[in-house]
Order: C-alpha cells, then structure tokens, then sequence
C-alpha cells in the first residue's frame, strides 16, 4: 500500500499513467463514506494515457492516518504540498472536487509555483458560509464542540444520543441532484454496501471514522475565500452541473465571475458528483491538453 510520511501522518496515494502530472484532491470529509469502500477513480481512465494521475486519501479519510487533532484548512493544504515534494513533481494540474476545491483554491493563493494549472469542479469558495447551509453550520459547530469539550468517546455518545446522528445535517435538502443513469447504478450500490459494513463496524472504529470526518468538516467551517479569488494568477477552468443541490449553481459561477480569466463549463441537468458525467471529463481534458500544448 503506497503511502508517505506527511506532517506526521501517513498519507495514502496512488499513481495511474505517465506524463505530466495531475493531482485530484478528493471530496467529501473523509469517514465512513471514504474508509469502508473505496473511492470510485474510474474517471482516471480518461486521462492516464498522457498524464501522471496522482490520487491520494486527505487525511481523516479512506486509507490515510485519522490523527487525533485539529484540521484546518492550511494543513490540508500543507498535506497536499508534502506530498508533492515527496514524489518530486516541482509543479501539476490541479483538480479540486467539491471539499476538495477549497484545498485547491488555498493552494493557488499560497502556492501559485507548484501550479501550471487549476481545475475547480461542482465546488465553491465557501462551501459552509454560504446562506443555504446556516442552520447546518450551526449544528456542526455544536457537534464539534462537543468534540473540542469532552473527547471522542463522549462527544459520540452525546451526538448518538435521541438518533441526532441521522439527522442528513450537512447535506441541503433533496441530495446531490440528478446522474446519469449507469452511475446512478452504482452509487446506490456503493451506498447500500456502506451501510451495511457500517452496521457491522466494531464502536472503536466507528468512533475514529465519524470524529475524523467531523473533524474534516469543521476544518471549512469559517473558511471563505471569495474576496481573495482576485489574486489567483494560474489558468483556472471551473465547472458546475446546473441541477446541483449540493454546491449551489450559482456559487460556481461565483467563482468564475470572480477569479481573472477563469473559464467556465456549465453541464446541463447535472447534480454533484461530475467526475462520473462524460461531459465534465471532456472539458477537463479539453483544458489540460491546451495548457500542456
């Protein structure tokens, strides 16, 4: 199992195909959603004919180590630039996939030389600060100070208590929005084996994923980065479905209003999750091939 030593932590990563390379920085807060099955990479066939694919695990998520700490945004930033200089890419493609975007977006700002290019994908620069999720935010602060305030064991007990942890709190109403159909397929799939190796998870490892993923969360909570997107110098594609419910439309026009020279891909009838929408692929092929020209 490839992984390397970052910031103290062991980051899990694999390498798909040869050439210039890409770096996709995952979505989702890492847990039980990325731990018991793995990530779907099936988008990677699309590129590694001509491109170096690097995925990695974020820390609190799938295979990489689940500290018992503090995540912030910068150190997950920091996270992505270690693993970099461990491979030796002195500078990649970026893609940042909704959580993973504002990763990509901090890197940009920080760390414009490792970038020879930025691809932002159903993602925002302020995915938690956004009006739609305020009553949200407010419960993960809660749950997250329970945290801070009394441990994991405690804090999990406190948050399972009258069947709060049901309770869908950081996701809008009606889901993700509409996939085509053969992915639809599979995420269902993939859900329903979740829920079944969560029921047979023993609490020790429960507690570890669902803390870690809060963790994860409350690293976006104070985080918007909108008024510095004018200071992003690198070629940047961002692209949005018009049917997302989870990442509002509108914020990923947000982004490209508002980031110099940003172009923009809209895919029509498309929810979350455009790494499994064809058209989505192609645009970003489209941009990586022409900065690589």
């Amino acid at each position: 199992m490839p992984s390397a030593t970052i910031n103290g932590i062991e980051l899990y990563y694999e390498l798909f195909g040869s050439g210039p390379p890409i770096f996709f920085i995952h979505g989702g807060y890492g847990g039980l959603a990325t731990s018991l099955v793995p990530l779907d990479n099936s988008w990677v066939d699309k590129f590694q004919d001509s491109y170096t694919v690097v995925t990695y695990d974020r820390r609190s998520a799938g295979k990489s180590s689940y500290p018992d700490t503090e995540h912030t945004l910068d150190l997950l930033t920091d996270d992505l630039v270690g693993l970099m200089g461990y491979l030796n890419f002195p500078q990649g493609l970026i893609i940042g996939s909704s959580a993973g975007g504002p990763i990509a977006i901090n890197l940009a700002l920080k760390h414009p030389n490792l970038m020879s290019g930025l691809i932002l994908v159903n993602t925002s620069a302020s995915i938690w600060s956004h009006p739609g999720r305020k009553d949200a935010a407010a419960e993960l602060r809660r749950r997250y100070n329970l945290l801070k305030d009394n441990g994991t064991e405690r804090a999990f007990e406190l948050i399972h208590q009258n069947g709060q942890e049901q309770r869908a709190f950081y996701l809008p109403p009606g889901g993700s929005g509409p996939r085509p159909p053969e992915r639809a397929q599979v995420m269902a799939q993939r859900e329903l084996q979740i829920k079944e190796l969560t029921e047979a998870l023993g609490k020790e490892d429960h507690i570890r994923y669902e803390m870690g993923a809060l963790r994860n969360q409350a690293a976006y909570l104070d985080v918007d980065l909108t008024s510095q997107l004018a200071d992003i110098s690198i070629s940047t594609l961002v692209v949005h479905g018009d049917a997302d419910r989870q990442v509002p439309y509108e914020l990923g026009k947000e982004l490209s209003r508002n980031i110099p020279g940003a172009s923009f891909v809209s895919i029509p009838g498309a929810g979350h999750g455009l790494m499994g929408w064809e058209d989505a692929l192609s645009a970003i092929r489209e941009f990586c091939d022409g900065l690589m020209d």
